[in-house]
């Protein structure tokens, strides 16, 4: 595993909605950028309630995501800021943790795909029929977010070692990216809902998720009762 492409992004107004502000769209650099507790030198958002934040520091996407979704462009408009070959959310879990050089990610939860993202590859006549948000997230592949525990320079090419990958013993359940997003996107049955209530307990998921996942199962719950 390595990073394929490190991107960032400047806040930038689009036409979208008669007017909107956006830093979706990051642009590959290939000089040393040094990572913070809150982020990539350098690296803008628009939108700080959604976006960005210490549970949030790092946006990361499997590089297959360009092929399975037919994006003809440079890696970094789908907004990520770190573009990783031979990395699935299928497999990857919240509480993952990655090591590059000096730097040490730990994942948080998976990416919310918005309107803005829709906007962005939209403009691709082969998506403006076809809806590309909907195909984005009933995939799962959605990508994920994840918290600075150790600062660092990152830079493309640098190798990726997936910690956690082979642990077995886990102290929390192993609940993948994949299965987590869909599970809040459906929630239509059992499973799902066992899914949220274990992610809900778990330690590395973000602040934001907790609150929204907890407000589901509340509403569940009440439901039940009536």
């Amino acid at each position: 595993m390595k990073i394929v492409s490190l991107n960032i992004g400047k806040r930038k107004e689009q036409p979208w909605r008669d007017g909107t502000l956006t830093a979706i769209h990051k642009e590959a650099v290939n000089e040393k950028v040094w990572l913070s507790k809150t982020g990539l030198e350098g690296d803008e958002q628009a939108d700080l309630k959604n976006h960005g934040g210490l549970d949030k520091a790092i946006l990361v996407l499997p590089s297959n995501a360009y092929m399975r979704f037919e994006i003809e462009h440079p890696y970094g408009f789908l907004g990520e800021n770190l573009t990783i070959d031979d990395i699935d959310e299928a497999e990857i879990c919240i509480g993952d943790r990655l090591q590059i050089g000096s730097v040490l990610l730990e994942v948080t939860q998976p990416r919310s795909p918005c309107w803005k993202l829709d906007a962005q590859v939209s403009e691709d006549s082969k998506w403006q029929a076809r809806g590309f948000l909907k195909a984005y997230s009933n995939s799962g592949r959605v990508g994920f977010y994840c918290r600075v525990l150790a600062e660092g320079w990152l830079e493309k090419g640098l190798s990726v070692r997936w910690l956690t990958r082979n642990e077995e013993d886990k102290t929390y359940p192993k609940i993948s990216v994949q299965s987590l997003f869909l599970s809040k996107l459906n929630h239509s049955d059992n499973q799902a809902w066992q899914v949220l209530q274990s992610a809900v307990q778990h330690p590395a998921l973000s602040t934001a998720w907790i609150d929204e996942l907890q407000t589901l199962l509340d509403r569940h719950s009440s439901q039940i009762r009536k």
